[in-house]
């Protein structure tokens, strides 16, 4: 039977380089579909649109049907090209934060180890300077608790 333990480190390094792997494909398509949805947002705010429409027309200007540059128009419009771009931005960001977290979490170990380097020093000299107060505190109340037990034997008596 296999070892499903929690604590097995080398299936966590397998699922750790999985999900770093994953963090880095979300993140780079996402950067990709954001920057792709920039590009669209400008040429859409430069009435590329319009500029493609107005192809259309001309070539509607030849006896095709008028019911393409209308098609046309509300598609290659400047206003759905903007909304094209703000639907790509929107998915890009989204692809680009999930891929962020997911690479986040895969490096949260070194992240902790990181950070316990960092105060364990502070933590030890604080502790070192505290023991010997800490220590006369609880004499102190160890000596109270040994009085008060001793008056209830005495008065027991």
């Amino acid at each position: 039977m296999e070892n499903k333990g929690y604590l097995n480190e080398e299936r966590y390094q397998q699922n750790n380089a999985k999900v770093k792997r994953i963090g880095k494909i979300l993140l780079i398509v996402g950067i990709i579909v954001f920057i792709l949805g920039l590009v669209v947002l400008v040429l859409g705010f430069m009435n590329f649109g319009n500029t493609a429409n107005n192809a259309i027309e001309t070539v509607d200007s030849y006896g095709y049907d008028n019911n393409i540059q209308k098609t046309a128009g509300g598609v290659f419009g400047s206003m759905g090209i903007i909304a094209l771009g703000g639907f790509l931005n929107i998915l890009g960001f989204t692809l680009s934060s999930i891929g962020g977290v997911l690479i986040f979490v895969a490096h949260r170990r070194e992240i902790m180890a990181y950070t316990t380097q960092q105060v364990m020093p502070v933590a030890q000299e604080g502790i070192e300077k505290m023991a010997p107060t800490i220590g006369h505190a609880a004499g102190e109340i160890a000596k109270g608790i040994k009085q008060g037990l001793n008056e209830a034997d005495n008065n027991k008596n």
